[in-house]
């Protein structure tokens, strides 16, 4: 699996445009002499590439006829190569932000052993930032690039795994398999928590990693690698033992209410607020109504209005828009400008919150078998999701959704995910997880299905990557 690979706009495209830097070795970095610069190196570590596109692969979308159709949403509505576009919200721009981020943090780590003095404990707080930066990273990329982990996807395609700065244009990585891929983003993410500490942030601490945002990182890495011990552990960092409180359950009905979208988007981001563990800002315009596939409300009515409580959602809170699309006010677009009339729209995005932290928590308990714990915790979200409180008792979920008691729960722990994170892209991840099948139509009436075990479900690498030696995924 040995393979040459060139990661364009990498770590060194910081400080030269792309036309240099593919004009000449990217050895020429930025002089770090200070923690204080690599605190500032640090701020591009984080990753503007939206995830958006994929929730156009879910069962959350469908065709919106009178809509403006564009290629890259539709190739990936179709499941196919998307290759029109390698701009915002596309699989290739996400895979060369992603690389750029980790190059941005393997730079710091480089400049960390480097730099002599400083305080001990702020070297420690930018050590464990960069390698959690790193991990995370990678984690996304593995989750769309290659297949869900699990026992029987071990032994397939990881993705290159970089953990120092680039001296040349062309490297030797191993692609690895999807194992040592997870074991090296384990191994950042647990040598990252106990150096991470939030007493070097400020004003905007929750656009960095904080301990919180961490244990909620770790939370969702444990559950997507079925390690339901140390999900539940890592979110009880967060959460607490017991059944929950309400401090980190966001009030649905009091968030969306408000004269305007942007003004409820803005609550549901807002980073004074318990419940958002870590926000950052993604170049996007995905969340426009009037493009492409959306959710409409057939799709509104299967997810949110039939339900098992037989009451009114609060989640259920859309804009309708002539074209039949219908939208949740979760993101507010604004505009970067790169000159006085030219620049690229972006999206404030909450990427961990506390109510996943939870929704782990439950379904771990679920893979248990600790269904009334799971069903406690349910019982004071619900109180903040429906109308009348939406109480239910185990029985109540084994007569709705049949089955075994804990094959109902899990669908039942599953059905209210979809509800919490719809266009959130969260749905995605939960399809390749549980193997789910995904029927699309498109606005031509052709039928394309996603399998169970489809391997399209690892979104093929951008032709870029490819043609440059890294292997691409079998179809």
């Amino acid at each position: 699996m040995k393979k040459n690979i060139l990661i364009t706009i990498f770590s060194l495209t910081l400080f030269f445009g792309c036309d240099d830097y593919l004009d000449e070795t990217p050895d020429n970095r930025q002089t770090i002499t200070s923690l204080d610069d690599v605190s500032e190196l640090l701020v591009s570590a984080y990753n503007e590439g939206s995830q958006f596109f994929l929730e156009w692969r879910t069962d959350n979308v469908t065709a919106i006829f009178d809509n403006t159709q564009v290629d890259w949403m539709t190739e990936n509505y179709q499941y196919r190569l998307v290759q029109s576009s390698t701009q915002q919200d596309t699989p290739s721009y996400l895979w060369e932000t992603s690389y750029n981020a980790i190059a941005h943090a393997n730079q710091a780590l480089e400049s960390l052993d480097q730099i002599e003095g400083g305080d001990a404990d702020f070297r420690n707080a930018l050590r464990g930032e960069a390698l959690i930066c790193r991990a995370y990273n990678h984690f996304i990329l593995a989750n769309v690039f290659s297949q869900h982990y699990n026992d029987a996807n071990k032994g397939t395609l990881g993705i290159p795994y970089i953990t120092a700065p680039e001296t040349s244009l062309k490297v030797e990585y191993e692609r690895g398999t999807l194992e040592e891929t997870y074991q090296l983003i384990e191994k950042d993410l647990l040598d990252a928590l106990p150096l991470i500490s939030d007493a070097y942030y400020t004003g905007l601490g929750k656009y960095h990693f904080t301990k919180s945002a961490a244990n909620a990182f770790a939370s969702r890495f444990y559950l997507f690698t079925q390690d339901y011990d140390k999900c539940i552990e890592y979110s009880n960092k967060i959460i607490g033992t017991g059944t929950i409180g309400t401090t980190y359950v966001r009030d649905m009905a009091a968030v969306f209410t408000g004269t305007s979208s942007a003004q409820i988007a803005d609550q549901f981001n807002d980073i004074t607020q318990a419940y958002n563990l870590f926000v950052s800002r993604k170049e996007s315009t995905g969340d426009r109504y009037y493009f492409g596939y959306r959710t409409n409300t057939n799709i509104i009515n299967q997810i949110l209005r039939i339900n098992i409580q037989g009451d009114s959602d609060e989640r259920d809170y859309f804009y309708n828009y002539g074209t039949q699309a219908r939208s949740q006010p979760k993101y507010n677009e604004l505009f970067r400008y790169t000159t006085a009339t030219t620049g690229f729209p972006y999206i404030v995005v909450t990427e961990f919150r506390s109510e996943e932290v939870i929704f782990n928590r439950m379904e771990s308990y679920v893979m248990q078998n600790r269904l009334q714990e799971a069903l406690d915790d349910y019982n004071v979200l619900a109180t903040l999701r429906y109308a009348n409180g939406g109480q239910l008792t185990l029985q109540n979920v084994v007569d709705y959704f049949g089955g075994s008691d804990q094959d109902a729960m899990l669908e039942f722990v599953l059905s209210e995910r979809r509800k919490e994170f719809l266009n959130e892209s969260l749905r995605w991840f939960d399809i390749k997880r549980h193997s789910m099948e995904v029927t699309h139509i498109d606005v031509n009436g052709d039928t394309y299905v996603l399998g169970a075990e489809d391997l399209r479900k690892a979104i093929q690498l951008p032709q870029r990557a490819t043609v440059n030696g890294i292997e691409a995924n079998p179809r």
